[in-house]
């Protein structure tokens, strides 16, 4: 019984219309939105979730036969880390920085994911750091190219460290399984983190409507996945575990009524 209209836009813009109240519900991560607003505008922020949107895992891919077989083997390389000033290349500056390292150490491409692929296709950069969904196209059609794909994993201490000074990264093993059938012999657990994306709302935005469109997705959650597979973990468990933002009060009484909140 509603009506939208979509607008094209990054995350990172999406933190503003929000913020603004321009915009009512856009998709948005907390990592993004610090970046926007600073840690002293976060504490403040008037952005609250509607629900847990999915994660995207951090991948580190390059060619089969790199040296490269961690992150501090990317000195002196050059990659790819996604668009200037968006969440992707945000995050791997964070990275540099909470593991002892600096923007200097690397030879940086700016490139959204399109063209980072032909980037790499065309033997341009190393290394590709990006944050998908599972399973992510980038994988299965690089994994197809001459060059071929493999996956880098994180360390403990470093995902550790990650998490520690940012709290919406979390410890994720993208199972063997996710890429058995692109990357075979190369396929395994890769140890890594994952950022949680929200579809988030203003603080002003009506509770029975921000209830209603969390009921939905909570109780129509199959139907969701049959559209879009990495809503796999768009669940109301999700949303109560990974809040993100604060709560929205509809869904936080949404929540409630399923006995995920106290």
């Amino acid at each position: 019984g509603m009506e939208a209209s979509a607008r094209s836009g990054g995350s990172t813009e999406n933190v503003v219309l929000l913020e603004r109240g321009t915009a009512q519900i856009a998709g948005a991560s907390p990592g993004d939105a610090e970046k926007v607003l600073g840690k002293d505008g976060m504490a403040k922020t008037r952005i609250r979730t509607l629900f847990t949107m999915f994660n995207i895992p951090y991948h580190l891919l390059v060619p089969t036969n790199s040296p490269i077989q961690s992150f501090s083997d990317l000195k002196g390389r050059r990659l790819s880390i996604g668009i200037k000033a968006g969440g992707e290349a945000n995050l791997f500056l964070r990275m540099v920085g909470v593991l002892g390292m600096k923007e200097g150490d690397f030879r940086l491409d700016y490139l959204g994911k399109g063209e980072s692929m032909n980037a790499y296709k065309d033997n341009v950069i190393e290394a590709f750091s990006f944050l998908c969904p599972l399973p992510c196209p980038v994988v299965t059609e690089l994994a197809t190219h001459p060059r071929g794909a493999r996956l880098v994993g994180m360390s403990a201490d470093e995902v550790a460290k990650i998490n520690a000074d940012h709290r919406w990264y979390s410890a994720y093993t993208i199972s063997k399984d996710v890429y058995a059938n692109s990357l075979k012999e190369q396929s395994r657990d890769v140890p890594t983190f994952t950022e949680w994306f929200y579809v988030a709302t203003h603080a002003d935005f009506p509770e029975e409507t921000a209830y209603q469109i969390a009921k939905v997705i909570g109780e129509k959650h199959e139907e969701l996945v049959s559209a879009f597979r990495a809503a796999n973990t768009s669940t109301a468990e999700n949303t109560a575990k990974y809040p993100g933002f604060p709560l929205h009060p509809g869904t936080e009484r949404y929540l409630r009524e399923k006995g995920l909140l106290k």
